[in-house]
């Protein structure tokens, strides 16, 4: 039996209030609770992955400022800022990988057929919601090329190789505009990629020398997209969801007041609290929606730190 619990404050002291709570009732609240949890996870997800990116978009920006400022060059500076990159790029491509397994995923069976895992279908339960899904996969795939090698070299990096065994520092001078330019870059040679297992048609279109900043924006633009395409198409679920729990916390509020403290979910038969009706938390994913409410071409910008 699964009942709410909560007291308010009267003359006499604290007076504790149970209501039962009918099966289709909990499994409302529970199914909307359960939701809601699901959702702020994979926020946060994507967070840590934006938020891991832009440290390794930032770490190559430093460098290139320190290459202009120290004129020093030595093996084992070398091996600290191969280090750094690797730790930032390494951990980006992973925290993607999750990121997209959890978005969507087919699992081939034994008798050949595929169940396809996908977050937003998860939370819909809709075939809509798929085909939106899977439509927007093809769209990706057949238009950024730097986004299949990003997926590619996921692989690879857990696979064969750190991605980052190179970089190129210093500064380029114009005769024309008489002005110096840092220069900052990753290469990464194909032969080495081809030998750690990524497909040589995957290649076709890029120099002998590829440039992994550049391939790691065209990426996480891609999974941008994902991203803010995954909130449109649950926000009615979700917006239901905060309704469901929110109504029935109104009801208690409506009807009884001096509310003490918060009002609970408890299984009377195992004596336990299963959840709070309060969404105070769910704060958390308003915010990290309106942070990374658009999506990220990185390539769109140039950064210049002076007004002229």
């Amino acid at each position: 039996m699964k009942e709410l619990q909560f007291s308010t404050v009267e003359k006499k002291g604290i007076k504790l209030h149970r209501i039962a709570l009918e099966d289709n009732e909990f499994n409302e609240l529970n199914r909307a609770r359960n939701i809601l949890f699901r959702v702020l996870n994979h926020e946060e997800l994507y967070d840590n992955l934006i938020e891991s990116y832009v440290d390794a978009k930032s770490a190559m920006y430093e460098l290139s400022i320190r290459s202009v400022s120290d004129y020093s060059s030595n093996y084992n500076k070398s091996h600290y800022n191969r280090n750094k990159l690797n730790r930032l790029y390494f951990n980006t491509l992973n925290l993607s990988k999750l990121y997209l397994d959890k978005h969507y995923r087919e699992i081939k069976k034994e008798n050949g057929t595929k169940k396809v895992k996908c977050f937003s279908f998860s939370i819909t339960k809709t075939q809509d919601t798929l085909d939106s899904v899977q439509q927007q996969r093809r769209l990706i795939s057949n238009s950024n090329q730097d986004y299949m090698l990003g997926c590619q070299l996921r692989n690879f990096v857990q696979h064969s190789s750190l991605p980052v065994t190179n970089y190129v520092s210093g500064v380029r001078f114009s005769n024309k505009s008489e002005q110096a330019f840092a220069v900052f870059h990753i290469p990464l040679d194909k032969e080495r990629l081809i030998q750690g297992g990524i497909k040589k048609n995957m290649l076709v279109d890029y120099s002998n020398e590829i440039d992994l900043h550049k391939i790691m924006d065209g990426y996480i633009k891609a999974i941008s997209e994902i991203y803010v395409e995954n909130n449109r198409l649950i926000k009615d679920v979700v917006d239901s969801c905060v309704d469901i729990i929110n109504s029935k916390k109104k009801f208690i509020e409506d009807n009884f007041s001096k509310l003490n403290y918060g009002i609970d979910v408890v299984d009377v038969d195992k004596e336990k609290r299963l959840f709070s009706l309060s969404l105070e938390w769910f704060s958390v994913v308003d915010y990290l929606q309106q942070k990374n409410l658009h999506t990220l071409n990185f390539d769109n910008f140039k950064h210049n730190p002076y007004k002229y």
